[in-house]
């Protein structure tokens, strides 16, 4: 009873040290989230004018031919003059206007902008300053001219709907808020002496005598203004709302989520392997929540993944068993195929007259490619190497059924393409599995150094005389077990002494890092 006791109380008390943490995590996550918005207000609400901003491409091509234009009319006395007519407020006198129709255009002889005077040239050019605010749905842009330390100001839209004043900036001797343009390459936001909050980019590029300047921005100044109301409102609110939220999650969670929690716990914890390793179906919890929610889904999981637990251990145990059984199968396999394939070098120490070397490695633990050689009386040598089409256990089982074939046939006295012949009639007689086998057969006449050899589709042998080894390309006849009946045509190959043959499989040839055929 007092053990009882005891394990209810520890258990309360952990349920009330997940409420209290969750509510501490809430309230603090909360705080500080509306913390480090208020914090960052300015950068919260510039996400998407600055982007906007960023991607905006100016060709300054465009411009350029304008302003360099331009600025060779502001150092003009005549637009001096009619500058200073406009600026006296007098429309009698403004002879602003006059000046502009008979200033010549630069653009006069393009076909789609040309016109005869500059009035048509300012015209083109707040049409493009316009496009370029498009683009990003602009609300200010001010392109400036600055030579020998005097500001010009070329043009200024303030407004997306209507077009700036273009007869009270151009050519007006005023910067745009004295703004140093260095400190806007990239996107920054700013409040003016008249408390307007501005967004800007400046763009700067080279005129002929002196330098360009493209102001481009967004007006945030209401989105400021209540974007800070908002954030003052919501650290309010959240605090209220999260308090109220607490208290409630505090009740719920704690009937509906930690009990069930610390059930499922106790079941999961008890669901432990025996001593073998295996899993006892008894152990499989009994903890059975019905409700139709996660907490629901998870029992069932849990008895459903322990049931599987249990089922797939001793699947697991039995294919274990299996494996290994079918490893030493392939392991003995390995080991009688390598047994029926030369393997002690030299083979015939006793022979001068020649040296044989030969190697396989499988790309399986068992293969189909193999070599031979043999010796056909005193003066005749076999030689063999070939290639099943098959793999794994298929393609060994065909491989030495072939080479006790090609053996047998030579044994008997019978020369390279009838050798190859017989064997071939034998395995298609039999062949169920329609498997074949490339082959390169081979005597050699050991008192002349002369082969007389048969190709049934396999690679082409390699022959190396004066240290320098060749492809023979000789003539192939169609693959063993592929057609009953076929005859294989022979031809002669004559060594020296010193001259070396290399035999191969198309492991060799096959692109990779190590080779992965039988080699002799």
């Amino acid at each position: 009873m007092s053990g009882s006791s005891t394990k209810t109380k520890r258990r309360l008390s952990l349920t009330s040290q997940v409420n209290i943490l969750i509510v501490a995590i809430t309230l603090g996550i909360t705080l500080l989230m509306v913390g480090i918005s208020a914090a960052n207000y300015r950068k919260a609400i510039l996400v998407p004018g600055i982007r906007k901003l960023s991607g905006l491409t100016v060709e300054t091509k465009d411009y350029v031919p304008y302003l360099n234009y331009f600025l060779q009319m502001f150092h003009t006395d005549d637009f001096q003059k009619a500058r200073a007519s406009h600026e006296a407020g007098d429309p009698e006198k403004d002879r602003f206007l006059d000046w502009m129709d008979a200033a010549p255009s630069f653009t006069a002889d393009d076909p789609e902008y040309g016109r005869e005077s500059l009035f048509f040239d300012i015209i083109a050019f707040d049409i493009l300053l316009r496009e370029t605010m498009e683009q990003v749905d602009l609300e200010i842009a001010c392109a400036e001219i600055l030579e020998d330390g005097k500001i010009y100001r070329a043009a200024l839209e303030t407004n997306k709907d209507e077009y700036g004043d273009w007869q009270a900036n151009f050519g007006r001797e005023e910067s745009f808020y004295g703004l140093n343009p260095q400190d806007f390459v990239k996107p920054e936001m700013i409040e003016t002496e008249d408390g307007k909050v501005l967004l800007l980019r400046c763009v700067t590029f080279a005129l002929e005598k002196g330098q360009a300047r493209l102001w481009l921005g967004y007006n945030m100044t209401q989105q400021v203004k209540e974007y800070r109301g908002f954030v003052a409102r919501a650290v309010v609110s959240v605090l209220i709302l999260t308090a109220a939220a607490s208290a409630v999650s505090v009740y719920l969670l704690r009937r509906y989520v930690t009990k069930p929690i610390t059930a499922l716990a106790q079941s999961a914890t008890e669901f432990t392997p025996e001593e073998d390793g295996s899993y006892s179906a008894d152990r499989i919890s009994k903890v059975e929540i019905r409700a139709d929610n996660e907490l629901g889904d998870l029992s069932r999981e849990i008895r459903s993944m322990q049931t599987r637990i249990v089922e797939n251990t001793e699947k697991l145990r039995t294919m274990t068993a299996e494996k290994e059984r079918t490893k030493t199968q392939l392991n003995l396999a390995e080991q009688i195929q390598k047994g029926m394939l030369p393997s002690v070098f030299p083979p015939y120490p006793e022979r001068t007259e020649f040296a044989l070397y030969a190697s396989m490695t499988p790309a399986l633990d068992v293969g189909g490619d193999f070599y031979d050689f043999f010796m056909i009386d005193e003066d005749h040598l076999a030689l063999v190497m070939a290639d099943v089409s098959g793999k794994g256990v298929p393609g060994a089982l065909f491989m030495m059924v072939s080479k006790t074939m090609l053996k047998n046939s030579a044994m008997m006295g019978k020369s390279a393409g009838e050798i190859l012949s017989v064997t071939n009639d034998l395995i298609c007689a039999s062949n169920a599995t329609e498997m074949f086998v490339t082959v390169w057969m081979g005597i050699l006449e050991i008192s002349s150094g002369k082969i007389t050899a048969a190709n049934a589709g396999h690679e082409y042998p390699a022959v190396m005389k004066n240290g320098r080894f060749e492809l023979l390309k000789d003539r192939h006849s169609f693959v063993v077990g592929g057609i009953e009946g076929a005859r294989y045509q022979e031809y002669e190959l004559q060594l020296e002494k010193g001259d070396k043959l290399f035999l191969y499989t198309d492991g060799v040839t096959i692109r990779r890092k190590r080779c992965s055929g039988p080699t002799g």
